[in-house]
Formats: structure tokens, C-alpha cells, sequence
């Protein structure tokens, strides 16, 4: 089954595990080598000229020609800058934004990108350098020729290509949980890393001049990352409502790299806040950067991360929004950008994958460092399984509302009032969505790797399922309607075919592992779908003890034997 406008192939490609972008850069290696090019034109013109073979009445008409062939270079410099700033580095980070809310298997294979582009930016750079030195010279040996000009316009392109190399490498999550009940609660994060990064630089020397450079954070609201918007300078003193630690770092000169890290940041309240005071609002790391070049040029600014929520408790339904804005907003070209009110599915699909690994991969305790694994994909019959759920349109848009209202499941839950009654409670998709992501990290987290659950699938498509299979077989698979709740689907050496549940509760009293092995339901299923011999796969059952009657009469050795039982050894 296909989505509503949208092919298999489709969904597919746009995985966010599809591979990359290919080692070398085409693109890149074609402009460049067209700039360098125009570059050896350019410096074969400056030497003839600072050489002072170029006789004295032709030095002038040979100056413009040089001009022309500079004006060339200056154009492919802005071709080249604009691919690296635009194709690539906006490329990345707008991909690092969607894989922010991943596993952090995920987020360092994008991370790793970085140092193909770090070189990329490096070969630009040293042509750019060696282009403003050539022009220092024949501004200085032949004023007033127009060399000023080119050259104020090469230093401009070089500031902005150096001050935009410097970007956040590596960003806050998009909920940190901080103070009251989240220090009991499974999924609060006391703790993560960030990290400011130089591309390239070393050709203006910015990675000997910036070693040891202290880099000042700060925690601001969204209200005033706003202003920076519009005030790139606006001076920011100490972070506010909460405090930031550590709120410095130095920059360290790597072989890939000047980098800053900012390891181990944790959240601390400054004053008493209530919970839904701060549930609404974003905000921002705040980066105060000051670094300084062999030319003369400063790089001085600030650098915000991408926004996030600072929870007093957890919130559920913040985690969802703020998984949809890190998901779909376009928050690196416009920053606190909206929410958009429609995806296609393939992002859909591609996002609800990225975040049930994260959740399976939350360690269980605070203390505990997330492990880094490649985490398991989901199936396209599960992807599509989820967007149809979702209710996409004809055209194959998700409205994002269906996310986080549209009832998906039930939950019966006890009323305060009495212990005998209850009511039925609908349940929105992302609460449904969430709880089985928890319920894996939990109960369920070596089934899962193993491949032992099946996952997401409808009674229906079970049956249907089992009824291929001519062994008998059971697949392990979520609940559709009932929350937090999963079902066992069996098909029986007869062939007959019936389904039972579990209650995540009934999973911390005994492993699911246990039950398949021990209830006697299950003692006459071979396979876990679709061919895993389940006996292999979990362990073994456990045999039945066969009774052995006692010998009631014994014969004459035994009473022979009675005497070495009391004898002086």
C-alpha cells in the first residue's frame, strides 16, 4: 500500500539515513577549479606588473587589464562563497536542525560532514588570502588605478565568508527538563554538549591567534534573540530566568578545526518559577564571539543556537510541539520561525523515526551516558502504517494539528471519585506515540534491537501476516486502539489465529521474554514472525520435571552401606 501521493521510492529516498552527500563535492571541485583558474590569470598579471618589466608608458593600459581579469576572480570568489554558504554549510545545518531531535548515533554521522566542508573551506580560503595579498601590493605600488575599490569589495567577502565560517556545531536539545518532579522522571536531561566551530581559517590565522580564546554563553529569552535580529551588537551581560553552566569555554586548535566545547551544560533556576510560566516560552544559547585575523579583518558577534523549551516537570504535550518545530519550522534561514501547518508525508514518516529512536536510546538513569549505536530503521510498512494514521489528504500532506489532537487510541482510567467505576479517555496521536516509544526503552529495548518486535501494524495486517507463514507463529506488535498496551497475534499449529494484550504494567512484573517462553499459550508456537525459531531467539523453555517414583525397597548393599555411617571415620 502506497501513501496518498506519495511512492514507495519516495519515501524511501528521503529517509534521514539515506547516504549523504557523496565524499567529493562536484559542484565544489568545478568552481573552484574555475576560480583557481581565473586566480593564476590574475597573479601571472600582478607579478608582470610589481616585476617592473612592464615598461612605463604600458604599465597603465596593463593595470586595467589586470582590473578586468580581477573583477572575473572577484566573480567566481562570489560564485564559489555562495555554493559553500548556500548548497552546502545552509544545507547542513538545516539538516542538523531536523536531526536534533535523533539519537546521537544519528546527530555524529551528520556531524561528521563537517570536516569534508571544513576542507572545502580551507581551499577557499587560501585563495582568498593569497588574492588579497597580490592586491595589498598593487594597491600599494599603483594608487589610484581602482585597486582600492577591488579591494575594499575582497575584504568585504572575505568578512562575511570568515564570520559566517563560525557556526554552532553541535546544538541544545529542543526540551531540557530541569527541577521539582524531572528529578525522579525517567526522560529529564540534566546534561548535554554544545560546541562553537571554525571552518576553515587557517590561511588568515585565526586558528594560532584564536588557541586559548575564552568563548562567553549566555541563556536568553526568544524576546531577545529577536532583538538580536536586528542588533547583531546588542550587548548581553548574564543569561536570563536561568542560569547556564558552564557559560565559558576555550577554543581549542584541533587538526580539523578551531573548536570551543561546552561540555556537560545543566540548566539551574536563578529564581522560583511555576511550571506553566515557563512551558510557553523558547530559548536560546547566546555565544559572544571575538576572534581575530592575520589581515586585520575582526570577527566579533554572537552566535544563538537554535531555540528550546526549559521545562519545571515534564510536559508531554511541549515535547510534541517542540518536536514538530524542531522537525518542520525553518528556524536556520528564518530563526523563531512558525510552525508550518502541513508536511509531506516522507518528512513525517523520516521525523517520526528519528524521534521514537531517541526515545528507545534515553538512558534509564540520569547518571547513565546515552549509549552511541546505530539505531534499528523502521520498515516502510511501518512508515506508512503511521502517516495513514496521521489522516494525510489527497495530495499527501499531514495538517500537523492531527499530531498533536487527533484521538487515536483509548485509555480507560479509574475515576478519583470511586475504585469501581471508570471512564473511557481518547488519547491524541503523539501521547499514543510517545508512551510505546517509552514503553520499548523500558520493557521492550532488546526484543526491539533484536528484531523479535514486529512494532507497528494493525489487527488486520497481522492476521494477514500469520496467515503466510505454514508454521505456527506469533508477531509482537503495538496496540492501535488501546493505550500503552501489546498485543501478541498467534497463529496456531491448526491454523487458528487469535490475539492477546499486555499492559505495560504487566511488563514490569515479568519480561515479555518470560511469558512467550512460559505461558502455556504460547507452548505450541514455533516461529516468531516471520521465520526466527523462538526457542533460539529467547533462551529456551523450560522443560517440564519428569518425576521419578522412589525405590521403597531397598536391597542388601544398602543396608551393608548403614554401618559406614556411624563407624569412628
Amino acid at each position: 500500500m502506497s501513501l496518498a501521493g506519495v511512492s514507495d521510492t519516495d519515501m524511501e529516498s528521503s529517509s534521514a539515513f539515506s547516504p549523504s552527500e557523496p565524499a567529493v563535492d562536484a559542484a565544489f571541485v568545478s568552481k573552484h577549479n574555475q576560480s583557481a583558474e581565473v586566480y593564476q590569470g590574475f597573479k601571472e598579471c600582478a607579478d608582470l606588473l610589481l616585476s617592473g618589466k612592464i615598461a612605463q608608458n604600458e604599465q597603465m593600459a596593463f593595470a586595467q587589464k589586470t582590473l578586468g581579469v580581477l573583477e572575473q576572480l572577484l566573480a567566481a570568489f562570489e560564485d564559489e562563497k555562495q555554493h559553500l554558504m548556500s548548497d552546502v554549510l545552509l544545507n547542513w545545518a538545516m539538516k542538523q536542525q531536523k536531526l536534533s531531535i535523533g539519537t546521537l548515533y544519528t546527530q555524529q554521522v551528520h556531524y561528521g560532514q563537517l570536516d569534508l566542508i571544513h576542507l572545502q573551506f580551507e581551499y577557499f580560503g587560501e585563495l582568498l588570502q593569497q588574492t588579497l595579498s597580490g592586491l595589498d601590493y598593487l594597491k600599494q605600488y599603483f594608487p589610484n588605478v581602482g585597486f582600492e575599490e577591488e579591494h575594499a569589495k575582497l575584504r568585504n567577502l572575505i568578512h562575511y565568508f570568515l564570520y559566517y565560517s563560525i557556526i554552532v556545531s553541535r546544538q541544545p536539545p529542543s526540551v531540557v527538563v530541569k527541577c521539582g518532579e524531572a528529578e525522579n522522571h525517567r526522560r529529564s536531561r540534566f546534561w548535554f554538549n554544545t560546541e562553537i566551530r571554525v571552518l576553515g581559517g587557517k590561511a588568515f590565522g585565526i586558528d594560532s591567534a584564536g588557541d586559548g580564546l575564552k568563548v562567553n554563553c549566555h541563556l536568553i529569552t526568544d524576546e531577545t534573540a529577536k532583538q538580536l535580529l536586528g542588533n547583531a551588537y546588542l550587548e548581553i551581560f548574564q543569561s536570563e530566568e536561568f542560569c547556564i553552566e558552564p557559560s565559558t569555554a576555550a577554543f581549542q586548535r584541533k587538526e580539523n578545526g578551531l573548536k570551543a566545547k561546552f561540555d556537560d551544560m545543566k540548566v539551574a533556576k536563578k529564581v522560583q518559577l511555576r511550571r506553566d510560566s515557563v512551558a510557553t516560552k523558547r530559548y536560546c544559547l547566546c555565544y559572544n564571539i571575538q576572534l581575530t585575523t592575520n589581515c586585520g579583518i575582526e570577527l566579533v558577534g554572537k552566535k544563538v543556537s537554535l531555540p528550546f523549551a526549559v521545562l519545571v516537570g515534564p510536559k508531554s504535550d511541549v515535547e510534541a510541539k517542540l518536536f514538530l518545530e524542531r522537525s518542520f519550522a525553518d528556524l536556520v534561514r528564518h530563526p523563531l520561525s512558525d510552525i508550518p501547518t502541513h508536511v509531506s508525508c516522507p518528512e513525517m514518516a523520516d521525523a517520526l523515526e528519528m524521534k521514537f529512536q531517541a526515545i528507545v536510546e534515553t538512558p534509564q538513569k540520569n547518571a547513565d551516558s546515552p549509549a552511541i549505536i546505530q539505531p534499528r530503521r523502521f520498515s516502510m510498512q511501518a512508515k506508512q502504517h503511521l502517516v495513514m494514521r496521521l489522516k494525510p489528504n489527497q495530495q499527501g500532506f499531514i495538517p500537523l494539528d492531527n499530531f498533536m489532537k487527533l484521538p487515536v487510541a483509548e485509555e480507560y482510567q479509574q475515576k478519583k471519585t470511586t475504585s469501581a467505576e471508570g471512564e473511557w479517555k481518547l488519547v491524541p496521536f503523539f501521547d499514543w506515540y510517545f508512551k510505546l516509544a517509552e514503553i520499548v526503552n523500558k520493557y521492550l529495548y532488546s526484543m526491539w534491537y533484536d528484531g523479535l518486535l514486529y512494532g507497528f501494524c494493525s489487527k488486520e495486517d497481522a492476521e494477514n501476516l500469520l496467515r503466510c507463514i505454514p508454521r505456527s507463529v506469533l508477531l509482537v506488535r503495538f496496540s492501535d486502539i488501546e493505550f500503552a498496551k501489546i498485543k501478541i497475534s498467534v497463529k496456531s499449529r491448526s491454523g487458528e489465529i487469535r490475539h492477546h494484550w499486555y499492559e505495560h504494567a504487566d511488563l514490569n512484573a515479568r519480561s515479555l521474554t518470560s511469558e512467550l517462553l512460559s505461558n502455556h499459550k504460547f507452548a505450541d508456537v514455533d516461529l516468531i514472525y516471520p521465520d526466527i525459531d523462538l526457542e533460539v531467539a529467547l533462551g529456551g523453555r523450560d522443560k517440564p520435571r519428569v518425576l521419578v517414583p522412589r525405590n521403597l525397597q531397598p536391597d542388601e548393599i544398602y543396608f551393608d552401606n548403614q554401618g559406614a555411617a556411624t563407624s569412628a571415620f
